[in-house]
């Protein structure tokens, strides 16, 4: 693996969790395109210098956390409808995804609710299922279904049942079918076709915790196969970057499974890296050759399993690796909220060996 001896303007042997002694190489920038290599042999000791615990995440000793797919999914939600819905949906679920080892739930993306009619309330939208394994704190997406349509329901003395569905045919009738569906209503048909990507990853979420919250898992995180992890705003600060980073290496190492990995890279660090940010490290990576969000070229076994972040609690964490030399690379990140999203606001590179 080929990687870099830099520092952005200065190297800080501050925040760091524990003293140590290390022999270090170390670039300094001395003027714009110019970098001279600074070589030194003598000890240098780093100490901690902020008060407090120090929060530290790496999971990769335990890369699957052990948890049942089987359990059913329960909505706990406060939409009365919604818990009808859903179990019909997780009985859809298992015939058509059960017995494929991955966790079912039920993910209705709701648009319209028509309960004039207590005798026949219709719930319509599209109702997805989602079947999930869980890696690390992160569940990746192992198969998934769409089902359009609407759900028709009964409420007697105050008790929600459920009556029957019509969902769209595939392929070519599927517009056809649906528009009948939904009375021919052409706007309505055409918010259901658009609900899940406006609203996507708000509901997903969403469900995805009700699962976790009840079988009290840890879960920070979906993944889709191509497509950048969706990471929870609300997670410590730790596990967010310490995801950011295994998704960041999982990316660079599906180079040789996918011939897009500089667009699904592009995409992953437009959804957690502020803008300036993104263009200080690609002007960085342009200079040295490297890829300098990670200071390397490639991705071992070994940084994957080193892989470590410390949160000293004041935006400040320290995210480490190590790759087979004798020094760990190590970076100084700030997350920070914009906009009410959690996002990468400052990368620095500490030390690399």
């Amino acid at each position: 693996m080929k990687k870099v001896l830099f520092s952005l303007l200065t190297v800080v042997f501050l925040l760091v969790a524990c003293t140590k002694s290390i022999s270090t190489s170390v670039v300094t920038e001395t003027t714009i395109g110019q970098s001279e290599v600074i070589e030194t042999v003598e000890e240098t000791t780093i100490k901690t210098v902020v008060d407090g615990a120090i929060k530290s995440v790496n999971h990769m000793s335990e890369r699957e956390f052990s948890f049942d797919p089987s359990i059913d999914f329960t909505y706990t939600g406060s939409e009365k409808y919604l818990k009808v819905v859903t179990d019909e949906m997780l009985n859809m679920a298992k015939e058509h995804f059960g017995g494929q080892g991955a966790a079912l739930i039920p993910t209705p993306y709701v648009v319209k609710v028509d309960d004039s009619d207590k005798n026949d309330i219709k719930v319509y939208g599209d109702f997805y299922i989602y079947g999930y394994d869980m890696n690390g704190t992160i569940f990746n997406c192992k198969n998934a279904g769409s089902y359009p349509g609407c759900y028709h329901l009964q409420e007697k003395d105050g008790k929600v049942s459920f009556v029957s569905k019509e969902i769209a045919e595939d392929g070519s009738n599927n517009y056809s079918s649906l528009l009948k569906i939904c009375g021919n209503d052409e706007d309505l048909v055409k918010t259901i076709y658009s609900v899940v990507e406006n609203d996507k990853e708000k509901t997903r979420i969403e469900y995805v915790k009700m699962y976790a919250n009840t079988n009290n898992l840890r879960v920070y995180g979906i993944k889709d196969f191509g497509w950048p992890v969706i990471l929870f705003d609300d997670a410590p600060n730790a596990e967010f970057l310490y995801n950011f980073y295994k998704a960041y290496f999982d990316e660079v190492r599906q180079e040789d499974l996918l011939n897009d990995m500089a667009d699904r890279i592009e995409r992953l660090k437009a959804k957690y890296i502020t803008s300036e940010v993104i263009e200080k490290i690609d002007k960085l990576s342009s200079e040295v050759g490297s890829d300098m969000i990670i200071a390397a070229q490639d991705v071992t076994d070994e940084m994957l399993d080193t892989l470590q972040v410390e949160d000293y609690n004041n935006g400040d964490l320290i995210v480490s690796y190590s790759s087979g030399e004798p020094t760990p690379t190590v970076f100084s990140v700030r997350v920070g909220l914009v906009n009410g999203k959690k996002m990468i606001m400052d990368i620095n590179l500490m030390m690399n060996q």
